[in-house]
């Protein structure tokens, strides 16, 4: 952000927010606590919140939200981002729960964030950014084009991809090679299938694609 850069991509690990997440967390298991996709839902609040409880306060942070606990001073400092009533957070649930449902992979931008002075990072603010965020979690889409002879996705190798425990800095190293294969594979086709464009079961387009922001492959 202190750079000037005007689009961002971000891949980042969301649920980390315990006790309500942890890095095994999956989408599934958030969407099921605060379904919401609307603003017209009459339970949109609740649901907010609910998402909130889940999402972690190192990502929020940016947009001046701290959690409902007790605040991590480490995390004011990384306020940078102008977003007084959290907007762009509940555009990022909304976003993220449509195309959860459309068995989509989780990807969004959120456009035009105006950035603040932050003079720990040494940012000025007055510029807009847009943040292109992803989260890995297994969508449908991906799934069923599995053989069920290369991975079983209920089976305990690969019942976690691609929340692979990692509660401690070792736990990487004891990943399967058929686990780190699949999770390539993973990033690849959310790459690939994204390129154009997603949108949500009704057809409303929720990410305009790499091809944006890069151009032609």
């Amino acid at each position: 952000v202190d750079r000037g850069t005007k689009n961002i991509i971000s891949v980042y690990n969301f649920n980390q927010n315990p006790p309500s997440s942890n890095f095994t967390t999956t989408y599934a298991d958030i969407y099921k606590a605060a379904p919401c996709t609307s603003m017209d839902d009459p339970d949109f609040d609740k649901h907010f919140k609910t998402w909130l409880t889940y999402i972690n306060p190192r990502f929020t942070c940016f947009f001046g939200f701290f959690g409902h606990g007790p605040i991590n001073h480490a995390n004011i400092i990384n306020h940078i981002f102008n977003d007084p009533n959290i907007d762009h957070l509940k555009e990022l649930m909304m976003k993220y729960n449509s195309l959860f449902e459309a068995g989509e992979p989780l990807i969004a931008t959120l456009n035009d964030l105006e950035v603040i002075d932050n003079p720990f990072w040494g940012v000025k603010g007055g510029k807009t950014v847009n943040l292109t965020l992803m989260w890995f979690n297994l969508p449908e889409k991906f799934s069923s084009q599995i053989p069920k002879d290369a991975a079983e996705f209920t089976s305990e190798e690969f019942k976690n991809v691609p929340e692979l425990l990692v509660d401690n800095p070792t736990d990487a190293l004891k990943y399967s090679q058929p686990q780190v294969n699949m999770m390539g594979y993973l990033g690849s086709w959310m790459v690939d299938h994204s390129w154009d464009g997603l949108k949500g079961l009704d057809g409303e387009v929720l990410f305009e694609g790499f091809a944006k922001i890069f151009g032609e492959k």
